[in-house]
């Protein structure tokens, strides 16, 4: 169980711990839950944040789904299920993470309730009685919390839930991390008590063909329990990963008494490969006792102690000077990745968070700078919303006559707009982005029989713009995409617009939401051909293609045929039409580099040959490409010995944009 977190703006934490080098490779995260945020303007959300980095944090997990069995951001899935969100009209997943990330921090969506509903009067609860785990004499009411209950792992409507509301916070968001929490079943006092509901037995007696033991230790019906339980993490990951595999999966499980008393056997996740960072929560008041749970824990991870984080607690009987041994301790192990979690426990009703700099020794966890190394790079989704209206992140514009508000269900997150044909009309979705590269473009819309069958969205990518016509009438309600399009990093600009144009006045236009999701630092297209040693080449480019910026831009293909002759060729349009046993990528007129040889290890043909050509500033103004201009290009190489008798190799295609 985790208490709220509140981190001061007048003071970072002070927690001197063993020197270690700098930008270590160490996750150093702390929880930030609604009790402290829904507090706070942008102003002092930035503080927050700003104290968090002073602490040596690099890592903010933010609460997304808890307190009052809400979620704070516009989850659809949760609505339908009978819950409320934490606000009507405002989306604060979306609003922290933007504001953190500009602070510089990764941001995890901690997903805190995962099975647990707050009481047996959560409206979900009250609409689904039967997705509710339940002990053998039919009560759903744990004893953790005040009275808690649990959705069944067993049920399929309730796997369905997490796995539509994970799915949204993956699609919808750019978190570099999700954080799912209390998967497991609940306790009312020595623990296993539950899994007695209709949806559990049926599936024990399916499998085994008799009722449930009722002896809740019985080691069969404890493992098919554990088995239900892992299903749902199973899930979650894939769910997640499905979204977008740039995203980093994580729990904080309740350690070794986990095991015994919820059924939440976090070491099969990673075993079997569902789960990419586990932070037991070892909340211990002595160092000894930490030791042996640490000790535990670190045996129960095996060969994936790399994925091993701990959770660490600071209050009033774990002081700040005993968190530090503790963390040196682990460290000394070889588990540096921590989590902090700090509160001031009350008498009141629920625990009140208190300020960071009022407890012992405020200051900073962590002396030394780290990097996250669980976040991808790559992490980034842009998201435009037709509710934006004109703001610093993002803005949505309509033009021309007609637009309403759509009554179709099925929009994105606050509803939709719609206008008829007749007359152009237009609605513009602006972004920023933050890097060059290439970007799957998304569009949602929603979908009815009076819907343009020809929505023309158009693209405004670097190298122009492109039209892609979208059948309004079908698929509504989930993102279409649009193509992956080389963009230039800027500040807000139009990257998306959908038009009425070619619709008739019966006919109505949809403009809902517009995603962009990173891909690559260059688009990467067409077939390559597999060479006369069976490996299949990779083209690739590196740093910038500009004309004033580094003068480092290199096109690469690798696993080629060593000590070969090939050269890279390229023009100002794609193709993809059979040439030489593969595929030509490139629509003529092209221009050719000067051959050079693959090189690779002398002796016998095998896939050890690299092609690497240098495009200098001065390179690209000889040539004639200016800015704006778009490139095509792959390699062509000798391969004597291909079996189709053609004698030449072909990697797939390569494509970025010039840039000032």
């Amino acid at each position: 169980m985790k208490l709220p977190i509140a981190v001061a703006a007048s003071a970072a934490l002070s927690l001197c711990v063993e020197p270690a080098a700098a930008q270590a490779s160490e996750l150093r995260a702390c929880w930030l839950t609604q009790y402290t945020y829904l507090t706070q303007g942008e102003a002092g959300l930035r503080a927050i944040a700003q104290n968090i980095r002073a602490g040596g944090m690099n890592t903010v997990y933010v609460n997304v789904y808890g307190g009052g069995g809400l979620t704070y951001w516009p989850s659809k899935a949760f609505q339908a299920a009978g819950g409320s969100w934490g606000h009507p009209s405002f989306d604060w997943a979306r609003h922290l993470v933007r504001i953190f990330h500009e602070e510089g921090l990764a941001v995890g969506a901690w997903f805190e309730y995962g099975l647990a509903l707050s009481s047996i009067n959560h409206p979900i609860a009250l609409a689904h009685p039967d997705w509710l785990a339940r002990d053998q004499g039919g009560s759903a009411v744990t004893g953790e919390n005040g009275g808690f209950v649990f959705l069944s792992p067993s049920h399929p409507s309730v796997l369905a839930l997490m796995n539509g509301m994970l799915r949204e916070l993956a699609e919808n968001y750019d978190f570099d991390d999700i954080q799912v929490d209390r998967i497991r079943w609940g306790r009312k006092s020595s623990g296993r008590e539950y899994g007695y509901e209709a949806s559990t037995v049926a599936a024990y007696q399916a499998q085994y063909g008799s009722n449930p033991p009722t002896n809740v230790n019985n080691s069969t019906w404890v493992a098919f329990r554990e088995g239900l339980v892992n299903q749902v993490m199973s899930q979650a990951f894939a769910t997640i990963k499905a979204a977008n595999a740039s995203v980093v999966v994580s729990s904080s499980p309740v350690g070794s008494y986990g095991w015994t008393q919820h059924m939440q056997r976090w070491d099969q996740w990673v075993n079997g490969g569902y789960i990419d960072l586990v932070v037991p929560q070892m909340y211990m008041t002595s160092l000894s006792s930490f030791q042996t749970e640490f000790n535990t824990q670190r045996t129960a991870a095996g060969s994936n102690v790399a994925k091993l984080g701990v959770g660490y607690r600071a209050q009033e009987t774990n002081d700040w000077t005993l968190v530090r041994d503790q963390l040196n301790y682990a460290r000394g192990q070889g588990v540096p990745h921590g989590c902090l979690w700090v509160y001031h426990n009350y008498s009141g009703p629920i625990a009140i968070q208190d300020e960071i700099d009022n407890l012992p020794d405020p200051g900073r966890p962590w002396n030394a700078l780290a990097a996250n190394p669980f976040v991808s790079p790559d992490s980034l989704t842009v998201v435009v919303d037709n509710a934006d209206g004109v703001t610093s992140w993002a803005t949505y514009l309509e033009s021309g006559p007609g637009w309403i508000n759509s009554a179709q269900p099925d929009f994105f997150q606050y509803g939709s707009r719609v206008a008829p044909g007749g007359a152009l009309a237009t609605a513009e979705f602006h972004a920023p982005l933050p890097r060059n590269g290439a970007y799957d473009v998304y569009a949602w819309h929603t979908a009815s029989s009076n819907r343009n069958d020809a929505a023309k969205f158009t693209v405004h990518h670097a190298g122009g713009a492109s039209d892609v016509f979208v059948d309004q009438r079908v698929n509504g309600g989930s993102w279409v995409l649009l193509g992956r399009y080389y963009f230039a990093s800027g500040a807000l600009a139009r990257r998306v617009s959908v038009s009425t144009e070619g619709s008739t006045a019966q006919e109505f236009t949809s403009a809902d939401g517009v995603r962009l999701v990173f891909r690559d630092d260059f688009v990467k297209y067409c077939t390559p051909k597999v060479s006369s040693v069976g490996c299949t080449p990779l083209i690739d480019a590196t740093g910038s293609p500009s004309l004033s910026g580094d003068d480092d831009l290199h096109v690469r293909a690798i696993d080629v045929v060593n000590n070969k002759s090939g050269l890279f060729f390229f023009g100002a349009a794609p193709k993809s039409a059979p040439f030489g046993g593969g595929t030509m990528c490139v629509q003529s007129p092209v221009q050719r580099t000067p051959p050079q040889d693959s090189g690779g290890s002398p002796g016998a043909s095998n896939c050890s040959g690299v092609y690497d050509y240098f495009f200098s500033h001065a390179e690209l103004t000889a040539r004639g490409l200016s800015a704006g201009e778009a490139v095509y290009g792959q390699f062509w190489s000798r391969d004597p010995s291909h079996p189709d008798g053609s004698t030449i190799g072909l990697t797939g295609g390569v494509h970025f944009v010039v840039l000032p």
